[in-house]
């Protein structure tokens, strides 16, 4: 009977009263917000020095050259491989011949199109693995009939391209850009020994690829290594549009 009554009176001493479980909840919800300020604390502390640190180099190639790396979309590319893909392409492109007074090299013969007697700089041909296979067939077909003169093939004519200035790229889409160049070109005949100059102002549309995942092999030929090295930036153009200039008001 003693026991039975000892734990009776224990069971009473620990019962808890309406009044008592407010201070206990608060107490305990203090104790949590204390935890959680801890873990915030910490937490901001570690990525503050994660953010602050030196990015890693976490690409290297094949030959031993290391690269920084950050994180980025698959689909981003810098303002500056945009600018030279661009640049590139149109200096490429509409650059012909030998300008008066240079060497006396070679007079380039072209590459045919499509198997007829129209034909294209080599050069051009080479640039035009930059654009997209769908808009590259329609260009080149009107760069080789309405663009480039017979001329350029017996060494009457010349031409330069001196690309001027490039707007910031503007988003065109996921993984599309639009971009803006003023340029000019200086063709050069018997009319114009000394060159005569022509606006070339284009909007570029561009979209972003996935560039070459291989190395290229020791045996490749010169064209393989000149498409590759213009695929590797992973962008191409799709669309170029003359530029239209606002008109003052």
């Amino acid at each position: 009977m003693m026991q039975i009554s000892d734990l009776k009176r224990k069971r009473q001493r620990f019962q808890l009263n309406a009044s008592d479980i407010l201070p206990i909840a608060i107490a305990g919800l203090a104790i949590g917000v204390i935890i959680l300020s801890g873990t915030t604390v910490w937490l901001a502390v570690s990525f503050s020095k994660l953010a602050n640190q030196k990015p890693p180099t976490l690409v290297q190639q094949i030959d031993g050259k290391a690269f920084t790396a950050r994180p980025a979309s698959h689909l981003y590319r810098e303002p500056e491989v945009l600018r030279r893909a661009i640049a590139d392409w149109a200096v490429m492109t509409f650059t012909w011949g030998k300008p008066p007074g240079s060497n006396k090299a070679p007079i380039d013969q072209g590459k045919m199109v499509d198997g007829k007697r129209q034909r294209i700089p080599t050069a051009a041909w080479e640039a035009s693995f930059l654009l997209t296979p769908d808009f590259r067939d329609t260009f080149l077909q009107e760069l080789a009939t309405a663009i480039v003169p017979p001329e350029v093939f017996t060494g009457k004519v010349a031409a330069v391209l001196i690309p001027q200035n490039f707007s910031a790229p503007e988003v065109a889409g996921e993984g599309r850009w639009k971009m803006n160049m003023i340029a000019t070109r200086i063709v050069f005949d018997d009319n114009y020994p000394s060159g005569r100059s022509v606006p070339f102002n284009r909007t570029f549309f561009m979209r972003a690829i996935l560039p070459p995942q291989n190395p290229l092999p020791q045996t490749v030929n010169d064209y393989q290594r000149i498409v590759y090295s213009l695929l590797e930036r992973g962008v191409q153009i799709e669309e170029i549009r003359p530029l239209e200039q606002e008109k003052p008001s």
